[in-house]
């Protein structure tokens, strides 16, 4: 909002017969009480916080009094105070933010009463009258000056009063998505869905703004598609995205700016075929995917208050696809059987260096906690080497000689104690309770050291590409080696 126009000369009444007067002070944040001003001048001004106002009427003829208080955030409204006592807490850091000022008695029916505040954000609000409410409520901006008029009921008042209480809404954001089939649809507010979860069809724009807001500042946005990634920004109400070309969104991001960033967040979260809904994304993270081929078919969004709770789970808002490395051309060994870091794998049986040997004929996986690896072969042809992450140290995954058991599904859900993870490929190999699936929450990587502070709840979670070519090669009954 922009602030409103400075002072406006407003014509003092002439005398009237009962020349009644009114004078009053403010006390400023810091300085204290300032010298009385008569009607129509300014009190305060000084760019101070106002405290307390004190207003007095002289050389009355009827009958009356003017009553008058004022309004603090974290108080509210105090009582009436009349003729010439203290409306507020002087020295205490609480400024007034709104005031009400009328004549009583005689005097209400013989004069009208108008007033008007400035505010460091808003400048000169518009005038008020005769006990209506001249300030601001919700924003903590502080007055500091203030202006009162007492004219005679036969005096016509020129002065605007369009604007004279400004009360802080929540922001309202209405967004749209063009969808693939369908095209632009219809605005929602947040934080109802934008777009089609359950169709195939897919984004390829998005449009945000803002209908109502306390604060200035705007909502900016961004999207990708596979094809050219990242579009500039664009903000209230343009399109982002390449609408009508057949070109999917994968991935946005969103922000709010200026004064309203510093005290609302906005949250964002997408919704992705055969994934469904991800995590929510805060703030300008991504939401979304990008290496997968996979595109976005719906949109929710929501603002709220600066560090509240989330309106959901954030842990998975965005899944990125790191690609296998290339292989290292390597010099066939001789003999030519099957071999790894610490095993082998001749005439059917799988030895380790440690002394370990188990029968697994010709067609066998492998699991290597120590080097946290999979290994699968047919013969001597490996099939899949690739990185895992197993249990965690807390909960590990069983050591032994097992097999491919009669629960291998696909798609499949995860259900624990306290979670339940939608995957698409299950190989169960000890019971219905512990196998190879992918993990597409594991966003850092596979390998390494990772299952000591990302590790499983004992399976052994799968690069993506890995598990997919494990479940389509073997069978049920495979052995499966855990060392």
């Amino acid at each position: 909002m922009a602030a409103l126009s400075g002072a406006q000369k407003i014509p003092l009444s002439s005398a009237t017969a009962s020349n009644a007067e009114l004078v009053y002070t403010t006390y400023l944040q810091d300085s204290g009480w300032q010298p009385e001003v008569q009607e129509g001048a300014i009190s305060g001004g000084a760019a101070l916080p106002l405290e307390a106002v004190r207003v007095r009427l002289t050389h009355l003829a009827e009958a009356g009094s003017v009553s008058y208080r004022t309004y603090r955030q974290d108080s509210g409204w105090s009582g009436y105070a009349k003729n010439g006592e203290a409306a507020g807490v002087t020295g205490a850091g609480e400024a007034i933010e709104a005031v009400q000022f009328k004549l009583t008695g005689a005097l209400a029916a013989q004069y009208d009463l108008y007033y008007r505040v400035q505010t460091g954000r808003f400048g000169w609000l518009d005038w008020a009258g005769n006990g209506e409410t001249a300030g601001t409520e919700g924003f903590r901006y502080p007055v500091d000056g203030v202006e009162i008029v007492l004219m005679n009921k036969e005096q016509a008042f020129s002065g605007k009063r369009e604007q004279s209480f400004i009360k802080r809404v929540e922001p309202v954001l209405s967004y749209s998505s063009y969808l693939t089939d369908s095209g632009w649809q219809e605005p929602v507010l947040n934080p109802e869905q934008s777009g089609s979860p359950d169709s195939s069809q897919s984004l390829e724009g998005l449009q945000a703004k803002l209908d109502s807001q306390p604060y200035p500042g705007s909502i900016s946005y961004r999207a990708a598609t596979s094809e050219n990634g990242w579009f500039e920004w664009t903000q209230d109400g343009l399109e982002a995205g390449l609408p009508g070309t057949g070109q999917r969104i994968e991935r946005i991001e969103m922000q709010l700016t200026d004064e309203l960033a510093a005290y609302y967040d906005i949250y964002y979260q997408v919704h992705v075929p055969g994934l469904g809904w991800l995590d929510w994304a805060k703030n300008g993270e991504t939401a979304g995917t990008q290496g997968y081929d996979y595109d976005v078919s719906a949109v929710q969004m929501q603002v709220v208050q600066k560090d509240a709770a989330a309106p959901g789970e954030t842990a998975v808002a965005f899944m990125k696809y790191v690609p296998k490395p290339p292989p290292v051309p390597v010099v066939p060994s001789v003999p030519t059987y099957p071999t790894g870091p610490d095993w082998t794998v001749q005439d059917g049986i799988f030895r380790t260096n440690a002394g370990t040997n188990y029968y697994v004929g010709s067609s066998y996986i492998i699991i290597s906690i120590a080097y946290q690896r999979v290994w699968a072969y047919i013969g001597s042809q490996r099939i899949v080497d690739a990185p895992v992450i197993t249990g965690r140290p807390s909960m590990p995954t069983p050591r032994g000689l097992f097999a491919i058991q009669p629960y291998k599904e696909s798609p499949s859900v995860l259900v624990g104690e306290n979670y339940e993870s939608p995957v698409q490929y299950w190989i169960p190999f000890l019971g219905n309770a512990y196998g190879l699936h992918d993990a597409s929450w594991q966003t850092q990587g596979f390998g390494g050291d990772l299952y000591l502070y990302l590790g499983s709840h004992g399976c052994v979670n799968t690069p993506y590409y890995a598990v997919q070519t494990l479940y389509n090669t073997y069978s049920v009954g495979t052995p499966v080696v855990v060392y």
